[in-house]
């Protein structure tokens, strides 16, 4: 689930819980869910991309190709509603950009897209850092 979920990170898991008496689950795209893998048995999580009846489409945020599974909902222990990195609360990922999120992954676009944002966001720091340090220049030059 990295970037937004990483090795390490503490991570809340709360219980689908049923929808009025539709026997419908509180659970929708672009949400992160822990789920045991169908195949393998072991414990993953993952972001709903998509629904069926009584099943989701998931699959993780780090993959550069789509690679959708479908797990019934028997497989999903609960959605991921909390990550702590360290002794911060991590909130990307988990609000209203989750569908975006849900999107680009289905699409295969995800990996491509994060990459370019974080290019952009260092060479922005970049450029502010180096006009921190003109400004910083010019006014211990212009005190002499």
């Amino acid at each position: 689930m990295s970037p937004f979920i990483r090795d390490g990170d503490v991570i809340t898991v709360a219980p689908l819980s049923p929808r009025g008496g539709s026997g419908a689950w509180t659970c929708g795209n672009g949400q992160v869910v822990a789920l045991v893998n169908p195949v393998n048995r072991r414990l993953v999580v993952h972001r709903v991309v998509g629904r069926r009846e009584s099943s989701f489409l998931v699959q993780g945020d780090n993959l550069p190709e789509p690679a959708i599974t479908t797990v019934d909902r028997d497989c999903v222990l609960g959605r991921v509603v909390r990550v702590e990195r360290g002794r911060r609360r991590i909130r990307l990922g988990l609000g209203p950009e989750r569908f975006a999120i849900a999107f680009l992954s289905r699409v295969g676009l995800l990996i491509p897209a994060v990459a370019r944002a974080v290019v952009m966001v260092r060479f922005l720091r970049k450029r502010r850092q180096d006009a921190l340090a003109r400004a910083g220049t010019e006014e211990v030059s212009g005190t002499r």
